[in-house]
């Protein structure tokens, strides 16, 4: 069943006079339940993508549907929706809050969407387990590792678990060990839950599992933005 569906997508950045052209037609298609990596040379645009893919970001111009919507005619209160009930982002740069402790943050997504204080705890400390992260729950962020901050930003990713998971460069902070534990994890989720998973990432351990590659060059799909 189709998930999301991009048409002649092009998203453009305006720097004082100069243009950049972020994507540039992108054509594409997501089914629910894939597993699936874009990759690219830096600058080549996959960070644009997943953003817009998100809904965090709107296209310049094109087309594109999550679920069969549209999300241009979606009021920025259905798309903070959508993205609250659906979609679950793990951010390159962590994005965890400072002054709040990694089950704090954790929580935090079950919080806002009105679960009670001992549920939100309750999930939140089953995924930080999940990521082996169990005795650093008190912890805040300036206390961790750049693996450990990674770790609890995938921990809150899954903890509401959403249908879909934008991920960029998730394993790009991780040891070898952590990294098969995490990719395990996702792609059990992937499995049996029949998560979604889109990924941006440059990490051969992760490329190695994903059972689709989406080729990103200059703001254009090269290959497999179709599937077939």
């Amino acid at each position: 069943m189709l998930l999301t569906e991009m048409i002649d997508i092009k998203k453009d950045y305006f720097l004082g006079e100069t243009v950049v052209h972020a994507l540039r037609g992108i054509d594409l298609t997501i089914d629910k339940g894939e597993f699936v990596a874009i990759w690219g040379p830096s600058g080549s645009g996959k960070t644009t993508l997943l953003n817009l893919i998100g809904a965090i970001d709107q296209p310049t111009s094109g087309q594109f549907y999550i679920e069969g919507q549209e999300i241009k005619r979606l009021s920025d209160n259905k798309r903070t929706d959508l993205r609250n009930r659906s979609i679950g982002f793990i951010f390159q740069g962590f994005n965890l809050i400072p002054v709040l402790s990694a089950l704090e943050n954790v929580m935090l997504p079950l919080e806002i969407r009105g679960a009670s204080f001992s549920k939100a705890r309750e999930k939140a400390l089953w995924r930080l387990d999940e990521v082996g992260l169990s005795d650093f729950v008190s912890h805040r962020p300036d206390k961790m590792s750049g693996g450990q901050q990674q770790r609890v930003a995938i921990a809150r990713a899954l903890v509401t678990c959403p249908s879909l998971v934008i991920a960029d460069e998730p394993t790009a902070n991780l040891d070898t060990g952590t990294s098969k534990k995490i990719i395990g994890l996702m792609r059990n989720l992937n499995e049996k839950e029949k998560t979604t998973f889109i990924f941006s990432t440059h990490d051969q351990r992760l490329l190695d599992q994903v059972k689709r590659l989406i080729r990103l060059e200059d703001g254009k799909i090269l290959d497999g933005g179709i599937k077939k």
